[in-house]
């Protein structure tokens, strides 16, 4: 394709509108005179944005319009290149700008006479930013005026004036087009709608409000660290499936419009959506039918799905089918929204230390004072900790700024759980008394090992919060001996007394300062008064190899606050975050030389020596390079027997 024109009827509103005038070109072929042409036709010089994107979430197509005219820009796939020539001085560096992407900036994009207005305009301006170096000014992310979930339908038709106005069905389809999908047609569409909205008269005024995007004033080091956490998350949310075969009892019972199911394999369990619809395969005598219908109430395992039509309870389920993608967790929204706030200039992720230790070590932000400086002692009266350990312990519980963010790694069996239990010990009994520590894993079996730690060496002065969809009816047996500090998600709130009495432990009767919970359950908005009475000051991450380092940012900001002090604990040679086999550019905080290099390694193996062939002990126990720095690049377990076999040669 070069340049090509075509005329666009829209089918969005139900009332009649003028053809538009639809001008498609590759970035080549864009020229002063075809920006003109459009900009021309802007009403107020509001101008549409819309854009879709290649499979690998890359940015593809760029389409502009005003009420009359559209201009859709292709771009052409960015060079692959080798991920070790993309970094200079520890950034990534950006793409080349050609003729035709500095025209657009010049005229359009960064005009300051022209406003405008998209769907979604945070993930298109980082994407114009990491994948074409180039800016934006003064956008509108005309969502940020829904009240509901701004992914959703409904967000959607409110932003174009409610659905009294709109065809709704063509709505739905236009707006729901997967990465690589979407055509030059819809992309037009979707920019015309965003330039229609702006001519409603009750919008015109909602939109006002919006703080705008402007880019073109940040500094690349803040865009880039925004841009691939934005990026890694579109990614990720890619791999979802969009159809899940849930795992269901051929029995089922029917009652007043319900399909009553019970599901059997809590990984494709059915979950409560607005979105997804669930198809259900029967089989009565010799006749197959399917019952559609959207899922319900969820309790356990049982699974209540509002159906259409007529059902007859007779009949044998063969198969169950959940159809669409699901909905974000409150986690992902949180990290889209907090995306979307920096680049509206509303926060400045830039000023907070945390952040910057992350993302941004160059800017040196300064770190603010302790509340309580008094310095806690490693006490770990029931187990002995060896040399490395010991160091480790020492500096998790040091208030020094050097350790404010600090990661400690170690192989298999080098007592990793053991130093978060004997860190707890340590900070809680020697400490001071307003010092609270949270105890944080990306999955609840992790957590769940950390309890029944604490709860092995004699520590018992902490609470564990549980999601109630994966405790009840599920995992209920994994819980038994941790019964005296279970907290489930379904006993939340109540208020400041009825969370008070949840905190305190039935053998002290004092009130805990130690939290156990998954990274997720930190975004449920339900935790709040937990957060309030037992602050997150110093939190522990367990295993944190395996969570994608944009996973931290609703922490860092919700909790700016308070935050302390952050420990990851891991070893990057286990598993990768979820979905790192799939994409391959996912870090977690292991992948970032500046934390790693600062970063206390555990050299010394607490387990499985004895078991180890003697064969590899008289192999390695002969090497003369058999040192500390060595041994990290070798099971450790080995180093007992290394160390006493080579005494005797």
């Amino acid at each position: 394709m070069t340049h090509t024109f075509f005329t666009l009827q829209q089918n969005v509103y139900k009332a009649d509108h003028e053809p538009i005038t639809v001008e498609d070109v590759n970035e080549n072929n864009v020229s002063s005179p075809a920006l003109r042409r459009l900009i021309s036709s802007a009403p107020g010089a509001s101008v549409g944005v819309a854009a879709a994107y290649r499979a690998d979430c890359s940015l593809s197509t760029l389409a502009f319009a005003t009420l009359t005219r559209a201009l859709v820009i292709h771009f052409f796939a960015a060079n692959k290149q080798n991920p070790q020539q993309q970094r200079k001085n520890g950034q990534e560096q950006q793409p080349l700008v050609s003729r035709g992407r500095i025209l657009i900036q010049d005229q359009i994009l960064c005009d300051t006479g022209i406003k405008l207005y998209g769907y979604r305009i945070d993930r298109i301006a980082l994407a114009l930013f990491r994948d074409f170096s180039l800016r934006i000014n003064g956008a509108v992310d005309v969502l940020s005026v829904a009240t509901s979930n701004r992914r959703s339908l409904q967000a959607i038709m409110n932003t174009l004036g409610g659905e009294v106005l709109l065809q709704k069905d063509n709505v739905k389809t236009l707006f729901a087009h997967r990465e690589g999908e979407a055509t030059s047609k819809d992309v037009a569409l979707q920019a015309w709608a965003a330039c229609r909205a702006t001519t409603l008269e009750d919008m015109t005024l909602r939109f006002a409000a919006i703080s705008r995007i402007d880019t073109k004033t940040m500094p690349d080091i803040h865009l880039s660290a925004l841009s691939k956490i934005s990026r890694d998350a579109e990614i990720l949310e890619s791999l979802k499936p969009t159809k899940v075969i849930n795992n269901v009892k051929a029995d089922f019972n029917s009652k007043k419009g319900n399909v009553n199911l019970e599901c059997t394999r809590f990984s494709t369990r059915i979950m409560k959506s607005k979105t997804q619809v669930i198809h259900i395969e029967t089989l009565d005598g010799d006749k197959r039918s399917t019952i559609t219908g959207r899922a319900g109430q969820i309790s356990g395992k049982q699974a209540h799905i509002n159906v259409q039509g007529v059902v007859n309870a007779s009949g044998k389920v063969l198969s169950v089918t959940t159809v669409g993608k699901e909905d974000l967790t409150a986690a992902e929204s949180d990290r889209e929204d907090v995306v979307l706030k920096a680049l509206q200039g509303t926060i400045t992720l830039t000023e907070h230390p945390f952040f910057c230790s992350i993302w941004a070590p160059s800017l040196n932000i300064p770190w603010p004072p302790l509340d309580a400086p008094t310095a806690s002692f490693v006490y770990y009266p029931t187990g002995q900790l060896n040399h490395s350990q010991y160091t480790a312990v020492e500096r998790i519980i040091s208030q020094a700024n050097r350790d404010r963010v600090l990661l400690i790694q170690g192989p298999p069996g080098t007592g990793k759980t053991t130093v978060i239990a004997a860190s707890v010990n340590s900070m809680i009994n020697t400490g001071p008394m307003e010092r609270t520590v949270w105890l944080v894993a990306q999955s609840n079996v992790a957590v769940k090992n950390i309890a029944e730690k604490l709860d092995k060496v004699g520590f018992r002065d902490f609470k564990l919060l549980v999601s109630k969809d994966f405790h009840y009816d599920w995992h209920e047996h994994l819980y038994e001996r941790l019964e005296h500090c279970f907290i489930r998600s379904d006993y939340f709130g109540g208020g400041p007394v009825a969370v008070s009495r949840l905190l305190i432990n039935e053998h002290t009767d004092k009130h805990t300062r130690v939290i156990l919970c998954t990274l997720s359950m930190l975004s449920n908005p339900r935790i709040e008064e937990f957060t309030r009475q037992v602050p997150v000051q110093t939190v522990i991450f367990d295993e944190a190899s395996q969570i994608e380092v944009g996973d931290y940012l609703p922490l860092l900001h919700r909790f700016q606050h308070s935050l302390q002090k952050m420990v990851f604990i891991g070893d990057d040679k286990q598993l990768a975050p979820f979905g790192q086999d799939d994409i391959g550019q996912l870090r977690s905080v292991f992948e970032f030389p500046h934390l790693r290099k600062r970063a206390q390694f555990l050299d010394t193996q607490c387990k499985l020596a004895s078991r180890l062939h003697p064969l590899i002990v008289s192999i390695l126990s002969s090497r003369p390079h058999a040192n500390r720095h060595w041994q990290l690049y070798f099971p450790a377990c080995i180093q007992s027997q290394v160390d006493d076999r080579a005494r005797h040669h």
